[in-house]
């Protein structure tokens, strides 16, 4: 479980030619359904908050924490204190995830995009072989550091089970947005050819989920040829990993996607989360003189200590 890192400068796999709110605005209200002598609760979700309400507060974001591990009493003190978290869902306990968001802390929930997590037995046992990437000699992206396979976003049944993952995971739940981790494999890994039609599913899979859930906030990790072109209607923030002054302070690609997404940040107020490995001043410097949020995780891209 985590957000890896998607970086084209870096040692990339190359494919082919190239690689709702609990404070005032809403609450998760529990409905006890009667079926005969049994009774059962399940939540009902009242309608979230507006696209312009939420963009305001993760414009107004100071402190964030990304963090894909269970909760603990202390770490779910410390969540009551964070204007953002992103968690796994499957890992934090819902009364750690409600008492911060009674709190006013906007919860996003992680969700593998294109990559399936082997470790996520459940999810994985519903994927079918149209469901998985396959290369042009019919060969399956395989990613041995993380256990997990490339996905296919064209693939309609794909799309079907990961609605209803997210359905599962973040709205039932009571989250404020999902977090769509592994966006930026389209651009790392695939070929150039291949990119435009998985660009275009993932768009189309991102209007779903405004559809079905109601306008339910959307975040991506990486991406940035994807949200300047595809995605950035759909997108209130978006991560980049190992912000880190020694990698993207005198990068002449990386100073060009700063500009660029601050173009996105004017036209769709898109926030940019900013994560930083090294250099923690430095890279805090660099973001804040952007207007970018940031966040100093010396352990990169391993998100399973507070």
């Amino acid at each position: 479980m985590r957000s890896s890192i998607r970086y084209a400068l870096f040692s990339i796999i190359l494919i082919g030619s190239s690689a709702v709110l609990t404070g005032p605005e809403m609450t998760v209200a529990h409905e006890i359904n009667h079926l005969g002598d049994n009774a059962h609760l399940s939540y009902v979700d009242q309608a979230p908050q507006t696209t312009a309400t939420i963009k305001q507060r993760l414009a107004d974001v100071e402190t964030y924490k990304y963090y894909l591990d269970k909760g603990t009493d202390t770490i779910g003190e410390q969540m009551k204190q964070m204007d953002l978290v992103i968690v796994e869902p499957i890992e934090m306990q819902q009364k750690y995830i409600d008492a911060a968001r009674s709190n006013g802390t906007l919860i996003y929930g992680y969700i593998n995009a294109m990559e399936a997590d082997k470790w996520n037995e459940e999810f994985y046992s519903q994927l079918t072989e149209e469901d998985f990437y396959k290369d042009e000699h019919g060969e399956k992206m395989y990613f041995e550091e993380w256990d997990s396979y490339m996905m296919d976003m064209t693939s309609p049944h794909y799309q079907e089970i990961l609605l209803e993952e997210i359905q599962k995971q973040v709205v039932q739940k009571g989250l404020d947005g999902v977090f769509l981790d592994t966006v930026g494999n389209i651009d790392s890994y695939l070929p150039e050819q291949e990119q435009a039609e998985q660009n275009e599913a993932m768009k189309a899979f991102m209007q779903k989920i405004k559809q079905q859930y109601n306008g339910l906030s959307i975040a991506q990790n990486w991406g940035f040829h994807t949200l300047a072109n595809y995605t950035a209607p759909y997108i209130d923030f978006i991560m980049w990993e190992d912000f880190s002054y020694n990698v993207v302070g005198e990068d002449e690609w990386a100073l060009h996607m700063i500009e660029q997404l601050k173009q996105v940040r004017n036209e769709y107020g898109t926030q940019v989360m900013a994560v930083g490995f090294d250099d923690e001043e430095q890279s805090r410097e660099l973001a804040l003189k952007h207007q970018f949020k940031f966040l100093y995780n010396p352990e990169g891209s391993y998100y399973n200590n507070w």
